[in-house]
């Protein structure tokens, strides 16, 4: 009754506001439909096309068996699939953080003290001309088989991008807030802290968004050589026995696992976005 009288009470503006807020947000639904809709209706229709195709012989099924079969794959075999992108889904996550950590510490390493910046830097760079997969015997000899050399060939692909983007993101703070931490005497840990590493942070997530495929990526051909699971392992096999639902099935979980690392950067970069706004603002 007292909540019926104080609606009865409240003026038509304090009623507006009060449904105003209780309404749902559809400029932001609409926003969110907008991003999230082009892309799956895309997708739906491609595999549409793809299941026609196939049904009438345009797609051959030795190249590319029909949406049906591999979703067979998915349904008959979920035990098989889940083994195998557990062992990937290990490796990659493993490497993406030990390549990813050892890239920023070494940057901001070097941006503390530049003489170490101008005596390894250009040996840096002159070690990303060699490919990756020239290491992976040299890891198999030092590291036996196993998990130990594909761990040392994905942090290796993950740490360049990031070491590089990290490097030109502590360089891009703004030239007057370090002419005023240098008037205050700050060190270069407090200078790096307060000033470059916030500065450095749509880099860092830029890179960390090219390193969450390459991670994927380095684990499955890594697999191909030195492994007895994983995705690219369950690739390779399937391949030698013909198994091509099983192969496309493996391929499209690796692809999944793939988005689903990058969207959780994603994710990340936009609830650290808060803190590194503000710090930008000092």
């Amino acid at each position: 009754m007292v909540d019926g009288t104080a609606d009865v009470l409240a003026s038509p503006l304090e009623r507006s506001a009060r449904v105003a807020r209780l309404a749902l947000p559809w400029p932001q639904i609409r926003a969110t439909l907008g991003t999230v809709l082009p892309p799956v209706v895309f997708v739906v229709l491609l595999v549409a096309a793809w299941a026609v195709l196939s049904a009438w012989g345009v797609i051959p099924s030795f190249i590319l068996p029909a949406p049906a079969a591999i979703w067979h794959e998915f349904s008959a075999n979920p035990g098989i699939l889940l083994k195998h992108a557990a062992a990937t889904s290990l490796e990659a996550l493993l490497g993406f953080m030990i390549g990813n950590i050892a890239a920023i510490a070494v940057a901001s390493i070097f941006t503390m003290v530049p003489t170490l910046k101008d005596a390894f830097f250009p040996y840096a760079l002159m070690s990303r001309a060699v490919p990756m997969v020239v290491f992976m015997p040299l890891f198999m000899v030092m590291l036996g088989r196993g998990l130990p050399p594909i761990l040392a060939i994905v942090s290796f692909s993950v740490y360049f991008p990031t070491f590089l983007n990290m490097m030109r993101g502590l360089n891009s703070a703004d030239v007057d807030y370090e002419e005023l931490l240098h008037t205050l005497s700050a060190t270069p840990w407090q200078r790096l802290k307060l000033i470059q590493f916030p500065a450095s942070m749509p880099f860092l997530f830029a890179a960390l968004k090219v390193s969450a495929s390459s991670a994927f990526i380095s684990s499955l051909v890594t697999e191909w050589i030195g492994a007895t699971v994983g995705l690219g392992y369950l690739v390779v096999v399937s391949g030698q026995f013909f198994k091509l639902p099983m192969l496309w099935a493996a391929i499209f979980t690796a692809a999944g696992l793939t988005l689903l690392l990058l969207g959780l950067v994603t994710l990340a970069e936009r609830l650290l976005w808060r803190w590194t706004g503000t710090a930008k603002e000092l």
